[in-house]
């Protein structure tokens, strides 16, 4: 075998990079996309990012100085399951696709807006592929 070949045996398949998508969840951790009811999303299905219970080693298990803190924020929520505070979804061929953070709430004019929503639909349009929606102060509507 040549220096620049992929060794499948020992490494697996090759998953082609696609923009925007994770292709393989590195061994040792469930990543499951789950819906406000502790189920597991369909393909394709919109959700929150999680992790099975327990982490690999390699994981922190607390926030510094705040043990109730790490608890509240990211295991309370989905019990079995370590929140990563992102949506997303796993498609038809297994890739992960990021679609926005679940605490990413603006308020314009008092009203809350969810810039992972604003994004979906900013992304639907055919000549974009990707956006990001960010506050910014403004004057009358805050």
């Amino acid at each position: 075998m040549g220096s620049n070949m992929f060794n499948q045996e020992l490494y697996g398949p090759v998953f082609p990079t696609l923009p925007a998508a994770i292709p393989r969840i590195s061994p040792g951790w469930n990543m499951q996309i789950l819906n406000e009811n502790n189920e597991i999303c369909e393909r394709n299905e919109v959700g929150r990012v999680c992790l099975k219970l327990p982490m690999p080693p390699s994981h922190t298990m607390t926030i510094w100085g705040n043990d109730q803190r790490y608890i509240d924020s990211y295991l309370m929520e989905h019990p079995g399951y370590y929140l990563i505070g992102d949506t997303g979804i796993i498609d038809e061929r297994g890739y992960l696709h990021i679609k926005g953070r679940i605490d990413d709430v603006i308020n314009v004019a008092g009203h809350r807006l969810d810039t992972g929503r604003i994004e979906e639909v900013v992304n639907c349009h055919p000549e974009l592929h990707q956006s990001t929606v960010v506050g910014v102060n403004d004057d009358i509507k805050g």
